[in-house]
């Protein structure tokens, strides 16, 4: 499944498929698919609620998530659990990026990567130049 996903994210298709992350490795062995070296156990582990109506809060990280065939707008008003993991090889920067995986249970619903302070960004999970 994680194949067919990061192709197509390559080919900029949106794929709609069910991932099941149950833990740590799983979430990690994901990431590494991906193209991302990561630490091995989260830096901070986050539950939270998502409102109902995701457009006011969650509204442009919900397109991003539709945009990477992440199922995270079908979520609105769940319980849900940010995994975040500190990303080891994000060309040209050798700290501060850091990789969140969203779940509900253990299915994934969402994903970016993101680094905060000057410079910072956010985009979705592919590699850049994947």
């Amino acid at each position: 499944i994680v194949i067919d996903k990061l192709l197509a994210l390559q080919l900029g298709a949106v794929a709609c498929q069910t991932l099941t992350l149950v833990d740590d490795p799983a979430r990690v062995s994901y990431l590494q698919e991906l193209g991302w070296q990561v630490e091995s156990t989260p830096v901070e582990t986050l539950d939270l609620q998502l409102p109902q109506e995701l457009a006011e809060t969650w509204g442009e990280y919900a397109a991003m998530q539709t945009a990477q065939g992440m199922p995270f707008a079908d979520y609105a008003g769940q319980p849900v659990r940010r995994y975040t993991y500190r990303v080891t090889n994000y060309p040209g920067m050798e700290k501060g990026v850091q990789a969140n995986l969203y779940l509900c249970g253990d299915v994934l619903i969402g994903g970016d990567i993101v680094a905060t302070g000057k410079g910072g960004f956010q985009h979705g999970l592919e590699y850049p130049g994947v």
